[in-house]
């Protein structure tokens, strides 16, 4: 009998003997009938002659069996979550088994979740982990899988090939290294990753640009016997890879002569001796220009012979090398650079609000050398320099100062702002008969001049009453009337000591001016007066203002009155009146009649 059928047998047997016991414990009495009327009934059959068969149980065996012997385990394998989500073998600890992790006294894992090995349970339980990961760690002595995985810290995929290394998902594992180079690391370079993956070369050899030095290297050791060698650094599968070094020149670096480009990739040969005769960008050279691969004797293009045209763009000639690496120069001035000449063009220098000659620097001459920015615009000649870059100068002045760099002794005879006087001056020599020059300027470069005073004031000192600006450049005087409150009166621009109503040049020159006195009063002085007013203003003394003779009220005194000087010989003058008394009546009589009826006849006037 196997060892399950023994202990299916003594369950039964358990089970029976329960059941009995059970059956002896609930079973009632039996009750007591009461006797039949008669007799049943004779039996039908006599008694046999013997007795029955001998019983069938039979008989005890001559020894007993076996004792039972200790239950050791399934020997199968379970899911052990226990045992860090790994399968574990049912079997007791033994140095012989190394595998056995002890017997498993659950009996519904036992029964139903046991497999003969522990790939099976790996499998089964354990489905997202790899298999053969799981049942390598599942073991007691786990020696690694074999497989490869990715490792993205150096780009290449590893060998499994210890137990500390893990835990790898299903799918993480692969069993060769291209496969997990492509399978895991798809943005890697597929030969720089199995290259650089355990088992690999350390290098694939194949050819790469190196832009920073305009060549194609091959990846492989660094080493003085080969020069073309240099490990590659971009591990990203946007790296493209060729298979030669003329591969790699023709498919990177285009615009390199081709020989050129190979013959340096390769070996690191410089260039011949005499150099290509072709044009390039010389930025080492103070300006930066472009130069002919060529020896610098005797010949100013040349910038001398290159030891490595690798990397740098040629050209057959310098107009398309300037096109090319200058387009933001002059294209004139660019040639000139290659030639070691000047352009004789000119540029604007802002210092003196002058326009400069492109050509050597000379004494009492227009040429101001080369331009100080390489990007400065030249122009054909001086005047449409002057338009473009000063428009705010006198042209002609621009021009004839670009031209010879002075200015003639006697003055443009101009006018120009002098913010100093406030005022419009002629540029001429100063002089007792020509007050209106301010002398001869010493650069009328960045000056705006003018033809007329008019059109000097009106240009530059808008605010300024016209007549009054001019008169201040030439002078003179306007004889116009500006109000003068402190005296309440106007005063006359004219020289103070030309009369008694002259104030001379008023002290603010916004100040307005009048035509007449009469105007300034009125306008700026209305609530005096008007005719003391004008008489002050005119005379310089408010005493020879006669008045208008007519009639007005003097509310002082509550009578009407005279507007005429008092004092005199006529007695109803009552002093001139002031602008808010309205002198409009003829006679007395139409005064009191009007203004004061309530007053009696002889006491309403003087």
């Amino acid at each position: 009998m196997t060892r399950f059928g023994k202990k299916f047998a003594l369950a039964a047997a358990v089970l029976s003997f329960c059941d009995l016991v059970v059956v002896a414990q609930t079973t009632p009495a039996p009750t007591t009938q009461p006797p039949t009327k008669k007799p049943t009934s004779a039996p039908t059959n006599p008694p046999t002659k013997k007795p029955t068969s001998a019983p069938t149980t039979l008989a005890p065996t001559k020894k007993p069996t076996n004792a039972p012997t200790a239950y050791l385990g399934s020997g199968e394998w379970y899911a052990d979550t226990a045992n860090g989500n790994l399968c574990s073998k049912d079997c007791a600890v033994s140095i012989s088994n190394p595998d056995c992790s002890g017997i498993n006294h659950d009996t519904a894992t036992w029964l139903t979740d046991t497999y003969a090995d522990a790939a099976t349970c790996c499998k089964q339980k354990f489905s997202y982990l790899d298999e053969k990961y799981c049942a390598d760690r599942s073991s007691a002595s786990p020696k690694g899988t074999g497989k490869f995985y990715a490792d993205t810290s150096s780009g290449s995929c590893k060998v499994d090939d210890s137990a500390t290394k893990g835990p790898f998902q299903s799918g993480s594992l692969f069993d060769t290294a291209a496969a997990c180079c492509t399978g895991a690391l798809g943005w890697i370079n597929s030969l720089y990753c199995t290259s650089r993956s355990t088992g690999g070369t350390g290098y694939h050899n194949k050819w790469y640009v190196d832009y920073e030095n305009m060549v194609c290297k091959q990846d492989c050791a660094v080493s003085s016997s080969n020069p073309a060698c240099k490990p590659v650094t971009d591990s990203s599968a946007s790296n493209t890879l060729f298979d030669t070094a003329a591969a790699c020149c023709s498919g990177k670096l285009g615009w390199i002569p081709a020989a050129t480009c190979a013959a340096v990739s390769t070996t690191g040969v410089a260039a011949a001796v005499n150099g290509t005769a072709k044009f390039y960008a010389d930025y080492s050279s103070s300006p930066a220009r472009c130069a002919k691969d060529c020896a610098t004797a005797n010949d100013p293009t040349c910038g001398g012979i290159l030891t490595n045209v690798a990397g740098v763009q040629m050209f057959d000639t310098a107009a398309s090398c300037c096109a090319a690496k200058f387009s933001w120069m002059d294209k004139d001035y660019c040639a000139a650079l290659t030639t070691g000449t000047s352009t004789n063009k000119w540029y604007v220098d802002y210092q003196s609000n002058t326009c400069k000659k492109d050509c050597p620097v000379a004494t009492n001459s227009p040429c101001g050398g080369s331009p100080p920015d390489l990007s400065m615009q030249l122009f054909a000649d001086a005047a449409t320099c002057c338009s473009t870059k000063l428009g705010w100068v006198q042209a002609s002045t621009c021009t004839g100062a670009s031209a010879s760099g002075t200015t003639t002794s006697t003055g443009s005879l101009k006018y120009y702002a002098d913010y100093t006087s406030g005022a419009c001056k002629m540029d001429c020599a100063v002089s007792a008969t020509s007050p209106a020059c301010g002398g001869v300027l010493a650069s009328s470069v960045g000056v705006q001049l003018f033809d007329t005073v008019t059109a000097c004031c009106a240009g530059k000192f808008g605010w300024i009453d016209k007549d009054l600006c001019k008169s201040l450049g030439d002078g003179t005087y306007t004889g116009k009337f500006y109000v003068d409150y402190a005296d309440n009166a106007c005063k006359q621009d004219c020289a103070a000591a030309s009369g008694t109503n002259c104030g001379g040049h008023p002290g603010d020159k916004a100040t307005q001016l009048f035509s007449t006195a009469a105007l300034c009063c009125s306008s700026k002085l209305s609530y005096l007066n008007q005719a003391t007013c004008v008489s002050k203003s005119t005379t310089g003394s408010a005493a020879s203002a006669t008045g208008s003779a007519k009639w007005y009220v003097d509310w002082s005194i509550s009578k009407c009155v005279k507007d005429c000087p008092s004092g005199g010989t006529d007695k109803e003058c009552g002093g001139l009146a002031e602008s808010w008394e309205s002198a409009e009546y003829t006679s007395w009589s139409a005064c009191c009649s009007a203004r004061l009826s309530w007053v009696k006849t002889a006491d309403c006037h003087l």
